[in-house]
């Protein structure tokens, strides 16, 4: 839902019809979907609509259903705040998933198996080379808007440099994670002679 509204694919008031893709860790092309979102103040005009085909165990089927919005105020008591409905529980949720070869995007509650995240399920070698060129990823594409974590205004780092910096140390630490607590023990030898973990 966060995505989505800061996009701009539902926008209170209109009704927005857009194609979507999306890419997995390594910036690879995953999914496509194609989407109405419907946000004009009722509770029956108040939907996203998706059409999509999906493919598991080698069969393909074309889907198409709405997922209906619900609003409500915010307990910060500043606006409201914009909820889907699970099409299978009904429930209220702010991320749908599609998981276990599932043909529909369903709160995570829908699901009788837990659900991980990649990150959550892989070795200590892939986790932290993951992570590592995920941070890596990001610090290229802010290194110009951050001047390599140097933008100043007033004196004052600004937020962009201060957030490079950040990820930049975590990018540090990511590193030699994966040489060390991530590297396979018979190669432990190889980078402590070669001084891998500076």
């Amino acid at each position: 839902m966060s995505f989505l509204l800061k996009k701009g694919f539902i926008r209170k008031g209109a009704v927005l019809s857009s194609p979507m893709s999306w890419t997995n860790q390594h910036g690879q092309d995953s999914g496509s979907i194609h989407f109405k979102s419907s946000y004009l103040g009722t509770p029956e005009s108040n939907y996203i609509e998706l059409s999509y085909s999906h493919t598991y165990a080698g069969e393909k089927k074309s889907r198409e259903y709405k997922v209906y919005l619900h609003e409500q105020p915010s307990n910060l008591g500043k606006g409201n705040v914009l909820y889907f409905l699970c099409p299978h529980s009904g429930r209220k949720c702010r991320i749908l998933y599609s998981a276990y070869g599932s043909d529909l995007f369903k709160s995570r509650d829908a699901y009788r198996n837990r659900l991980y995240y990649d990150c959550q399920q892989a070795s200590k070698l892939s986790k932290y080379n993951d992570t590592y060129w995920r941070l890596d990823k990001h610090l290229k594409k802010i290194q110009k808007q951050a001047r390599f974590g140097g933008r100043t205004y007033e004196g004052i780092p600004t937020k962009a440099a201060c957030c490079y910096n950040r990820l930049y140390e975590k990018r540090r630490l990511m590193d030699k994670l994966r040489w060390t607590l991530g590297c396979p023990k018979h190669l432990h030898g190889l980078v402590a002679a070669y001084g891998l973990t500076g």
